[in-house]
């Protein structure tokens, strides 16, 4: 079917990419894809780790005359670089993923948008925010040499949008986002309460099954 360019197919299939990609332990591996095949666009909704879940320690060092292990934590200035850069490379090896798959040539574009839950510590309550986005084509993006670039530079040279400094968690607007009206759902309705124990759900109408 994926290779016939059935759609779902195609949505199944990059699914697939996604979860075989080899991630940190305490990085999340939640994502959301919508394919539209009018411009084959594919725009994928992507949770991103919050600061609190990457690595913080740097080294760790014997002190014999104490016979104890002495850990170094990276300075909060170090924390929040790593943060920005590791979610810059989060968002261009996801793009770079899905066209390397992408062996129908079923993808013109891509849109990535970069989602974190996190605290808000104003409220003290959880809040979930779109922090980047990136929208860039097959043939724009295959022309730059990933293993050359730098990863924040390489974003902005694609256009993409975010705050200059991500670790802050200011929500931006995301350049396109999934479409939830699709045809294939039906709305609900309330079908338990008016069954008992003598329904035949094999007979049962297809809509009030679903």
């Amino acid at each position: 079917a994926y290779l016939k360019g059935d759609s779902d197919a195609i949505v199944d299939y990059c699914e697939l990419v996604l979860m075989n990609s080899t991630y940190h332990n305490a990085f999340p591996k939640d994502f959301d894809i919508n394919y539209v095949p009018d411009g084959r666009t594919l725009i994928i909704d992507y949770l991103l780790p919050n600061p609190e879940q990457l690595p913080t320690l740097q080294s760790v060092r014997y002190v014999q005359t104490r016979d104890e292990l002495v850990e170094k934590e990276l300075s909060e200035r170090e924390k929040s670089t790593l943060y920005d850069s590791v979610l810059y490379q989060i968002c261009l090896r996801t793009i770079h993923e899905m066209f390397e798959a992408d062996v129908i040539d079923a993808l013109e574009m891509v849109t990535f948008n970069g989602w974190v839950n996190s605290i808000d510590l104003g409220t003290g309550k959880e809040t979930s925010g779109c922090i980047l986005s990136l929208q860039t084509t097959k043939s724009e993006f295959i022309d730059i040499d990933l293993a050359r670039v730098e990863p924040k530079s390489c974003f902005k040279t694609l256009k993409g949008i975010g705050s200059s400094k991500l670790h802050s968690l200011a929500p931006v607007a995301p350049l396109a986002n999934i479409q939830r009206d699709d045809a294939r759902f039906v709305p609900s309705r309330n079908i338990k309460e008016n069954l008992d124990d003598s329904e035949n759900i094999a007979a049962m109408d297809w809509e009030d099954f679903e």
